[in-house]
């Protein structure tokens, strides 16, 4: 079958019964010794670990309050922002077609492949926002690992696993190998919560520049599965009519937030707070909706908060919005966790309603025809053009690579 596609593959070993890892390399024998040594009793090092005092600072910080003058204004800067930016520049690069598996590409929650021969799917994505970890690694690495999940059940799967890629500096140094302590009790939590197991990953160590570590960066992997194709869900808002609902808490919780990096031009503070019973219950919940043919899309908030979120979903699709928030205008931008955005057909709302009828689920609004978001806050109404908006968004990562 290589020799048929062109490709390379030789035989490189037998597996044997002595319990005995045996490396020949030009007929001399360089290697001869128990697997055990190299797994089950290898050695653990405990190297010497110390929390920063950043962390401590961080923690008895005031809570960041942002100053929001010009709602649209922000609203455009945020989109700008690569972070949040449209990736469509890179991605567009790449064949994301191969074998046509593809039920879902590149630009919603999650990336969706088909499983040829039967009726299910797989939905993959890859979360971490360094800077929760930066200011929190334990909490940090929950919410890594929470995201990734959400961005999972918004496509309509059920998380599965996770592999992880972990990236931080040098270990040597007690402040760095307390990130990755932190960073590691934060993933197994939010594994053990959500039922993700980890079962692969890689590590990285060691990035610095000029004596500095970069953030804290254990990216996560995840994959879900989706058990019948007409399962399957995407963040765009689908057709004029249709009600908007917001799922969770939004409080007031900016540090770290892009909307403080844009403020301030740093971050520091408390992360966002996350009670992954909570999370779990909010992503079992959807994901039953989503199984019982009542959501329309479903979209995780995440970076930029509900604004973000909202353009994101009238984009694909080119559908404005008309949404009433019962907070003020620059809780429109809070990163608060355990959040979704959903649509659902007008005639599957009462459904859906008494479906999360002990839950945080607030009415927000309606999809509209005409491509422009209004928003209507305890204090004001306010109106943005979504062409205005997506050209920021779209020509973001193509005008910094210029």
């Amino acid at each position: 079958m290589f020799e048929r596609y062109g490709l390379e593959a030789v035989t490189i070993g037998t597996v044997t019964d002595d319990k005995m890892y045996k490396i020949v390399h030009h007929g001399e024998v360089v290697a001869n010794v128990p697997v055990d040594a190299l797994a089950e009793d290898a050695p653990v090092y405990h190297k010497p670990s110390s929390e920063p005092q950043r962390y401590r600072d961080f923690q008895a910080e005031e809570a960041f309050a942002p100053v929001v003058t010009d709602v649209v204004a922000t609203w455009k800067a945020l989109l700008g922002q690569p972070t949040i930016a449209s990736k469509r520049h890179i991605y567009e690069q790449f064949d994301y077609q191969v074998r046509t598996n593809t039920a879902v590409a590149p630009g919603s929650d999650a990336a969706v492949l088909r499983v040829r021969g039967t009726n299910k799917a797989i939905a993959m994505t890859t979360d971490c926002n360094s800077r929760y970890l930066y200011l929190d690694p334990e909490k940090g690495g929950q919410i890594a690992v929470a995201e990734a999940a959400r961005n999972i059940v918004c496509s309509g799967a059920k998380p599965l696993a996770i592999t992880d890629g972990l990236n931080f500096g040098n270990p040597e140094k007690p402040e760095i190998f307390w990130e990755i302590e932190k960073a590691a009790d934060g993933i197994s939590a939010a594994c053990l919560a959500l039922d993700t197991p980890v079962i692969s990953g890689n590590v990285s160590m060691y990035n610095e520049t000029d004596g500095e570590g970069i953030y804290p960066t254990p990216v996560i992997g995840m994959v879900g599965l989706v058990e019948d194709v007409a399962h399957i869900t995407t963040q765009g808002f689908k057709a004029a009519g249709d009600v908007i609902y917001l799922i969770g808490e939004t409080k007031p919780e900016f540090s770290g937030s892009e909307l403080q990096k844009l403020e301030q031009g740093k971050i520091s503070g408390r992360a966002p707070e996350l009670d992954l019973q909570m999370e779990k219950r909010y992503q079992q919940f959807l994901l039953t909706a989503i199984q019982e043919g009542l959501v329309a899309s479903a979209h995780d908030l995440a970076e930029g908060g509900l604004a973000v979120a909202l353009a994101e979903a009238g984009f694909a699709n080119d559908l404005g919005a008309a949404i009433k928030v019962p907070f003020s205008e620059e809780l429109l931008f809070s990163e608060s966790q355990s959040r979704f955005l959903v649509s659902v057909k007008a005639d599957n709302a009462a459904k859906f309603e008494q479906l999360f009828e002990t839950e945080k689920v607030v009415r927000l609004g309606e999809v509209t025809e005409v491509p422009q978001l209004v928003l209507q806050t305890e204090k004001s109404v306010i109106t943005a053009e979504l062409s205005a908006l997506k050209q920021v968004w779209e020509g973001a990562i193509p005008c910094l690579l210029k």
